[in-house]
């Protein structure tokens, strides 16, 4: 197989980091493209009762088993298959299973800090950051949050303002300085996935 290409994709809790992806993979082809999300490698709360969960801080790097997942993408890189954790975020936990992944001609990495780590950055060919305004960051986790996770509206309003906003100021934000590529999380699909499509298709060619 032909050396594997790592897309980055960064920015604040959503975004809009996940339906770009998605986008990216329907265009350049989706048995050609595998997508890592970074919260995949949380590294639980198993033993935790409930009020360390209320105080944990799942926004900030170090709730993240970034080596893992570096390692994950080195063995992927030099053609090997891996094994990605499998989270379940309504007990705060990494489950027993596992899901397999054989290196494909892309690879898009997905979460708050692919640009922040940098033996992760390192592997990148393409480096997005997703620029979304708060309100609208905000609104969109309220929806996944109380939805798709069963959390109360008041944790998942409290949990922002507390966690993650001052986490993406001094951790994700930063970040922004190395990407390739900055488009706006409200404009996905006007101009931000072909300004990456273009990067993508340049770079290979270089």
């Amino acid at each position: 197989m032909e050396h594997v290409y790592f897309i980055g994709i960064a920015g604040g809790s959503c975004s809009g980091k996940t339906t770009l992806a998605r986008e990216l993979a329907r265009r350049l082809g989706e048995s050609d493209t595998a997508g890592i999300s970074i919260d995949s490698y949380y590294l639980g709360l198993s033993a935790a009762d409930r009020q360390e969960i209320e105080r944990y801080n799942f926004d900030h790097p170090d709730a993240l088993d970034h080596k893992l997942l570096t390692d994950h993408l080195k063995k992927l890189a030099a053609g090997e298959a891996v094994e990605r954790p499998v989270y379940d975020f309504t007990t705060h936990t990494r489950t027993s299973r596992v899901e397999r992944m054989e290196p494909v001609p892309f690879v898009i990495v997905e979460g708050l800090f692919p640009l922040y780590w940098e033996a992760v950055r390192a592997l990148l060919g393409t480096k997005v950051f997703i620029d979304a305004p708060h309100e609208v960051c905000l609104n969109r986790r309220l929806e996944r949050d109380t939805t798709e996770r069963g959390r109360p509206r008041e944790e998942v309003i409290r949990r922002y303002n507390e966690m993650a906003r001052p986490m993406y100021e001094k951790y994700v934000l930063p970040s922004k300085r190395f990407a390739d590529v900055v488009i706006d999380g409200e404009r996905l699909y006007e101009e931000g996935v072909a300004a990456v499509m273009a990067h993508i298709d340049s770079n290979r060619a270089a």
